[in-house]
């Protein structure tokens, strides 16, 4: 291979082609399709020999259940190619049979490559069937030819292009038949494919021969430029093409499966049909054949991809694909043209520019997703598809921990209902999760650490709160309890417990404690932490708008879900009302409604009171939370360079930082910060830009009635003096 590639493409390459062959795409199940499709075309020869013994019919089943590259979410229509014995088509004279309905393969000037026209030579007295047999038209030059229109009967279903749509019983499974015509031999215009020079001995000279022994079909299709449309006939290889995919090597099937996918993800929604997966079939056999076998290789997955895309690109650019069968024939005439066309450049461009990224926003099979899980172990990296599944799983844990462990019922008795109230909410998880890939195992472990942290802080607010009730022995029960809570859910992310455990130790009067959260939150490369939101607004769906920004920022590092989770993401720090006692006062006018707010309003949209509780609660992003305790940590302890540094962090996220999610809370603290300073004005700012985001629920209107009294105060001494 002399072209450089990304480093990641080797072990990716290596996932997807496992993804691939867990999701249905595996070689088994190509052959367990591929002898489906065969038993279907032998039976149906068998039928159809014992209903008309006097004339034979043949039936061949093409396409992508023909090739065995259809499976989940590229499942298409039967395509059926349908002929019978006594016509056929001849390329000279001397090939005539007495006992049949012989047409001689005819071009004139103003035939197109790839397209003949049928002269009707003989017609004998066999028994045929009037659909095939026609009208004979006279051409200029007193021809009889046959009309391409002889079979587009309506007795057999629905009219689509060639075909002929039929309907199955149920009217979900359909056929797309084409009546044709046999072409005993290959026409003089594709004996290049015959003679063409293969340097990587593909097809094989087996292969070669069986295709001048299937010979081609004439098709009833004219070219969509031609005066003579109607008197055209489309010549088709379809057997040769069925039988060159059929011999694909797995890892080449498989570039065909997935750039069938990228087609149907990026490409349909831009040009619709006008590029099929037809296309993509001949490229992938333009690239079977130039690319060497020792190169189709697991290892090499996205290489072999990449060039397929990158062929179809210049293929647009320069307006003209050739046909495997006849390179004279472009098959982007009429569809691939103007607008459509530089639609078609654009997108292209746009997949090769993202060297193979874009495989992350393609949905079928959740293939996007699973290659997150297994090569940056994003488990909350989901599709859009899987949205309304999220929001329900985000439901559940919002739920389940404001019923849990709610402040206005907590006390010892119920720590053993709220570890029930969780194992009910995973196994709701779980339920859930069974539409989802394998991978997501890990999620109930992870909710589990994330509830368990959740519960610590609870019971240490709970102590702290009724401490002088409490037995010893209750004492050391809750405290061996909140270790145990704690210890499991430290690690659920990069710093969200970290910074809970920080404003514990500034709350508790513990510095010892706070010095070391922060320390090791600093130790992390907080520009690469993704502030993200469980339970909070668009909770475990918030990263699946983001997955090329995800690649972009951290180049495909290849880790656990664990991994990723610890060193890579920061989910926002959250205080639920129960945890009052240990929130730090500047968060804690968060959790009051301003007045004038009606319960369960903050914005004025169309969500159910069901998703607005978490109003009542205290929600900051990761980063602004820790250079927010960086500030307040600092100015106790009279360090200035320390205190100033940490607020020009915190204006730099607000203005800079695109993923804050609770903005309107980062001026508030902001503003706090501001007015601790006595820069009264800028904290004016703050508050009023804060209530332009939030203008319900807000606790800027608290903070604005302490600078108008701060303002006040100040006006009153200085009229003193």
């Amino acid at each position: 291979m002399t072209e450089p590639t990304p480093e990641y493409y080797r072990p990716v390459s290596d996932h997807l082609h496992n993804i691939l062959d867990n999701v249905g795409y595996s070689r088994e199940d190509r052959d367990r399709k591929i002898r489906i499709a065969t038993e279907y075309e032998i039976f149906s020869n068998m039928d159809m020999a014992l209903v008309q013994p006097a004339t034979r019919y043949y039936i061949y089943v093409l396409g992508s259940r023909g090739e065995g590259s259809t499976g989940p979410g590229l499942e298409s229509d039967t395509d059926i190619l349908f002929h019978s014995d006594p016509y056929q088509g001849v390329t000279v004279l001397n090939e005539c049979q007495l006992d049949m309905i012989n047409f001689l393969m005819v071009k004139d000037t103003s035939t197109h490559p790839g397209y003949v026209k049928l002269q009707l030579i003989r017609v004998s007295p066999v028994n045929a069937p009037v659909l095939m047999y026609g009208a004979k038209p006279v051409d200029s030059l007193n021809r009889s030819i046959l009309l391409n229109t002889h079979t587009q009967s309506q007795q057999f279903g629905l009219n689509s292009g060639p075909a002929i749509n039929c309907r199955g019983y149920n009217k979900m499974h359909s056929t797309d038949t084409v009546c044709a015509i046999r072409c005993s031999r290959w026409p003089q215009e594709g004996y290049e494919w015959f003679q063409r020079r293969r340097l990587h001995g593909w097809p094989s000279p087996k292969q070669i021969q069986n295709a001048w022994k299937y010979g081609c079909f004439a098709t009833p299709v004219g070219h969509p430029y031609s005066s003579e449309m109607h008197r055209e006939w489309r010549l088709s290889f379809s057997i040769t093409e069925r039988d060159l995919v059929r011999s694909f090597e797995d890892t080449v099937m498989k570039v065909y499966i997935l750039l069938k996918m990228i087609r149907k993800t990026y490409i349909e929604p831009v040009v619709g049909d006008a590029f099929s997966s037809y296309h993509c079939k001949v490229c992938m056999l333009w690239m079977r054949e130039q690319i060497s076998r020792e190169l189709w290789s697991k290892e090499n997955f996205l290489y072999c991809l990449t060039r397929c895309i990158r062929q179809l690109y210049e293929w647009a650019t320069t307006g003209f694909c050739p046909d495997y069968f006849i390179v004279t024939n472009n098959i982007y005439d009429r569809k691939i043209v103007g607008a459509v066309r530089f639609d078609l450049i654009q997108r292209l461009g746009y997949l090769l520019s993202t060297d193979c990224r874009v495989l992350l926003g393609v949905e079928f099979c959740y293939l996007g997703q699973l290659l997150s899980y297994s090569v940056i172990g994003q488990h909350i990296c989901l599709t859009p598809k899987m949205w309304p599944i999220c929001e329900e799983i985000n439901f559940d844990y919002k739920l389940c921990v404001h019923k849990a462990i709610d402040f206005r019922h907590f006390a010892l008795v119920y720590i053993p209902e709220c570890y029930s109230n969780l194992v009910n909410y995973l196994e709701r998880f779980m339920l859930v999760s069974k539409i989802m890939p394998n991978s997501m195992l890990y999620a109930p472990k992870y909710a589990m650490m994330v509830l368990s942290s959740q519960l610590g802080f609870h019971i240490v607010s709970f102590c702290k709160e009724r401490a002088r009730f409490l037995s010893r022995g209750q004492i050391d029960y809750l405290v061996q309890l909140v270790t145990s809570c704690l210890s499991l859910g430290i690690n659920s992310d990069a710093t969200s417990v970290r910074l809970k455990l920080c404003g514990l130790g500034m709350e508790l009067g513990n510095h010892n404690l706070t010095e070391r959260c922060l320390q090791h939150i600093s130790d992390y490369k907080m520009r690469y932490m993704y502030s993200a939101t469980v339970g909070m607004k668009r909770g475990f769906t918030v990263m699946a708008q983001n997955q090329i920004w995800w690649l972009e920022k951290i180049n495909i590092k290849i880790c656990s879900i664990e991994e990723m989770l610890q060193t890579q993401v920061s989910f926002s720090v959250v205080y639920t009302k129960s945890e009052i006692s240990i929130t730090p006062a500047p968060l804690r006018m968060e959790m009051f409604r301003s007045v004038g707010s009606p319960p369960h309003v903050r914005e004025p949209t169309q969500l159910t009171d069901a998703y607005k509780y978490w109003y009542d609660w205290c929600v900051v992003d990761s980063l602004m939370c820790l250079y927010f305790f960086q500030y307040i940590n600092f100015s106790k302890q009279r360090k200035e360079r320390h205190r100033q540094v940490a607020m020009d962090n915190m204006i730099n996220v607000i203005r800079t930082e695109s993923n804050i999610l609770h903005k309107d809370t980062a001026l508030n603290l902001l503003g706090y910060s501001l007015m601790k300073e006595d820069r009264l004005i800028n904290a004016f700012v703050c508050f009023t830009k804060s209530l332009k985001i939030s203008p319900h629920h807000n606790a800027a209107k608290f903070h604005l009635a302490l600078l108008f009294q701060r303002t006040l105060t100040n006006h009153g001494r200085r009229a003193h003096y």
